[in-house]
């Protein structure tokens, strides 16, 4: 008895239509084509990368890498990793990444260095919120 309660109630209980076990759940956007996904991603970098222009024109973009980061332009608006860079100071993950790379466009030694992150890490000493576990 019980089991034909929960049956009817299981049943009724809900106001979506059944689908079967091979269909795909309904969702509110269509999901696009791979080509128009390529499509909309190269006009959002051909955007950004007109955007960092911009931001250089204006005195705003002083980046430290040969080609212009974008991680500033869509995160501060603007780039000063360059001035960082010839300070001593970190720079963005990006350019940090690039110059690992050997991308560098300052007359720094690529040693000297280091994103915000490393350098958040190197003054707490912590690694992801924790202390790094050291070798006694």
């Amino acid at each position: 008895m019980r089991w034909i309660l929960l049956t009817a109630m299981l049943a009724c209980g809900t106001d979506q239509p059944q689908r079967g076990a091979d269909e795909p759940p309904a969702t509110s956007v269509a999901p696009q084509a791979p080509d128009a996904l390529e499509i909309r991603r190269k006009a959002l970098s051909a955007e950004v990368r007109e955007l960092v222009g911009e931001l250089e024109a204006a005195g705003r973009y002083d980046c430290c890498v040969k080609t212009p980061c974008k991680l500033c332009s869509m995160r501060a608006g603007g780039c000063r990793c360059g001035e960082a860079a010839r300070d001593g100071e970190p720079v963005c993950e990006e350019c940090a990444m690039m110059w690992a790379r050997g991308f560098g466009d300052e007359p720094v030694p690529a040693s000297t260095i280091r994103s915000f992150l490393e350098a958040e890490r190197q003054a707490n000493g912590e690694i992801c919120g924790k202390r790094p576990v050291t070798a006694e």
